[in-house]
Order: C-alpha cells, then structure tokens, then sequence
C-alpha cells in the first residue's frame, strides 16, 4: 500500500518558524544591549567630561557639582540592567552607593574648597580624586561590554555574575561622587570668601 500525505505533511514546515523566531528574539536582544551600552558609555563619558575641568582647578558653579553624581548613577544603573536577571542583585547595588557615599563624604569634607561668594563659583585645587572615580566607572563600563558580548556568543547575552560584581563597583564609584558632591556642596555656604577673579562685563 502505498503512503498517502495526510494531515502530517502540511504540519511539517510549520517547524521552521521557531527558528525565525528564535533570530528576531536574538536580533532585539543584541539591539536592547547595544543601546544600554551606549547609554552606560555616554553617561560615564559624560561624568568624566565634567570632572576634567575640575580636576584642572578651573572655575566651577556650586551647581555643576550634581552634574557628575547624576550621570555616573545613570550609568550605574544601565551596568545593573545588562546584567542578567536571575545574576542581578539590586540590594547589593543599593548597598555598595550606599558604602560609596561614605568615604565621598569624608573626602568632600576634607579637600581644599575656594568659594568666590560674590561670583559664586567654586574651585577645587585638589579635585582629581573625581576623575579618577569617573575613569574607574569607564573602566567597569568597558569591562561589562566585554563580559556581555563574550557571554552573549553562547547565546546567553547575560554577563554573569562577575557583571553583577562590576555594577556594585559601579554604584560605589557613582555613589563616592555623589557624598563628594554633596559635602562640597554644604560647605560653600560657610567656607571663607576668596576673590577668584571675575569674568569681565560685556559692554
């Protein structure tokens, strides 16, 4: 007897749709981690931008200094959510901002402030504990890329748990610069006034 196609046969090309798919879940997948990358890089970018000038003792208004604080907790926190979920550990993140904010404070605190009242901008002799804190932050931005892509060969795109690990150093970085700011902030209020040099009026 010979074998007649039945209802089987027409079923049989329907197996290769979970192929394609599986090839769009893994092209929004890399499209998903390729804009956290570029968010995390521009947010540490961005920090280290602002703490350059610092770091050179140039002029600065109070108010720049909550600039780099909130891009580097951005950038945290994109570092956070390239890591996979069943690897993320929020509580960690919150704890290490929270143990970096600690020593920022003791620094910012502590470190030579000149404050020109009647212009009202700042100066930081001293300042290049920041920008060592913001290359830092590169540095773990860079090091997440690598584990995510390395991982996201095997299919997996999950940076494991040293990913996890990098995203705490980054939220002791970002919260290090965050108690520094904060400090530095508070001071200016009752530190001593000191002639800075005014920018000349515009005729």
């Amino acid at each position: 007897m010979r074998h007649r196609p039945g209802r089987n046969a027409a079923v049989m090309p329907c197996r290769r749709q979970p192929a394609a798919r599986v090839g769009s879940n893994s092209a929004a997948m890399v499209l998903k981690l390729t804009l956290l990358h570029l968010l995390a890089a521009l947010g540490a970018a961005g920090c280290a931008g602002i703490l350059v000038r610092e770091a050179q003792g140039r002029l600065l208004a109070p108010s720049r200094l909550a600039a780099a604080p909130l891009l580097a907790a951005v950038a945290a926190l994109f570092l956070l959510a390239l890591v996979g979920p069943a690897e993320r550990e929020p509580k960690l993140w919150a704890v290490a901002l929270a143990l970096g904010a600690l020593p920022g404070a003791v620094r910012g605190f502590a470190m030579t402030l000149q404050v020109d009242h009647r212009s009202a901008l700042i100066r930081l002799p001293q300042g290049r504990d920041g920008l060592w804190a913001a290359a830092a932050l590169a540095g773990l931005a860079g090091l997440t890329m690598l584990l995510t892509f390395t991982d996201g060969a095997t299919g997996t795109g999950k940076t494991g748990p040293f990913g996890a690990l990098a995203a705490a150093a980054a939220a002791a970085a970002a919260g290090y610069l965050g108690g520094r700011a904060l400090a530095l902030f508070l001071r200016t209020a009752r530190a001593p006034h000191r002639d800075l040099g005014r920018r000349p009026a515009r005729s």
